[in-house]
């Protein structure tokens, strides 16, 4: 609590998540509210990091600025990180959001914050496992008794899948596609049939004519696995590394899978497939995360965790 002319005011909290796609910002009233991680050309985040701090201000700044209280009091900020950012990374993340107006900045693991906003029970005295497979980084945790207790990251998510579904594509058929026909490939190799593709762009200015492939799911399956498998693997090893105690508890309660990974038709498939272990994706996997570092600002609130 602030004071303003000697009269208590309550300063305005907002929680945010800086997506390598899209920041979402929310505040205890209010929110999400989704904008592109991009600034015309440029991108502010890569691999779930800032890369570029004055493009995180210019779209940060116009939002943080509208949650001033009485149009004077800035806002504090829970903000989330990737569980293997390094301090310089955080670094750029607190600098990032203070510099937008943000009065102070805490910063939280990106799957805890998850698991909040996914409605997995973070309480339990039981090891809950969480993969949030974001657009730019797969990031695994194990939960308990509200705290993480392990985790493991990789610096691939979404868009490194159709990144290389796009060159194995080219390398296979010397043509190249755009994102969303490597979306539709994607679909076609997690999904179980077979269906069109759609057209792709010219091989190169000569070309005059597009060239349409027709994609049987077993050669898009062929093109997507190499990228997928990067994700799996890393799962896997992730869970071999972890105790018994805490693996059997993880099967029994299976794997919550979250981010825009876990709205990938066939994904939760194939990582129980490859795991053999149930997996489940948690309540609104695209927001959870912002939805959780919003839930979580009383009790950084209480615990007076925030840092100037």
């Amino acid at each position: 609590m602030a004071h303003l002319w000697g009269r208590p005011v309550w300063r305005p909290d907002i929680a945010i998540d800086l997506g390598t796609a899209t920041i979402r910002v929310a505040s205890k009233l209010h929110g999400p509210i989704v904008c592109s991680s991009e600034t015309g050309a440029i991108s502010a985040l890569c691999s779930g990091v800032v890369v570029n701090i004055e493009a995180v201000v210019a779209i940060l700044e116009p939002i943080v600025s509208k949650t001033r209280s009485m149009g004077i009091l800035r806002p504090r900020a829970v903000v989330c990180a990737p569980t293997d950012a390094s301090i310089s990374e955080r670094e750029a993340i607190i600098e990032s959001v203070s510099k937008a107006g943000a009065a102070s900045v805490v910063v939280v693991p990106e799957p805890l914050a998850a698991a909040v906003g996914g409605k997995v029970d973070i309480a339990s005295p039981y090891a809950q496992m969480v993969v949030d497979i974001g657009e730019g980084v797969t990031d695994c945790a194990i939960i308990r008794s509200g705290k993480i207790i392990g985790a493991a990251a990789v610096r691939g998510g979404c868009s490194d899948l159709r990144k290389a579904v796009q060159a194995e594509v080219y390398r296979r058929r010397n043509f190249r596609i755009l994102k969303h026909h490597a979306e539709e490939i994607l679909r076609i190799g997690l999904a179980d049939q077979n269906y069109y593709a759609g057209k792709a762009h010219p091989v190169s200015e000569n070309t005059a004519s597009s060239v349409v492939s027709l994609i049987s799911r077993e050669e898009a399956r062929q093109v997507v696995w190499p990228a997928v498998e990067t994700i799996t693997n890393m799962i896997k090893t992730f869970f071999k590394d972890v105790p018994h105690s805490l693996g059997s508890e993880i099967i029994d309660n299976g794997i919550h899978l979250t981010g825009g990974g876990a709205l990938l038709a066939g994904m939760r498939g194939i990582i129980q497939s490859e795991t053999k272990i149930s997996v489940a994706p948690v309540y609104n996997p695209l927001e959870a995360v912002v939805l959780g570092a919003r839930a979580m600002l009383p009790i950084v609130a209480m615990l007076n965790m925030w840092k100037r």
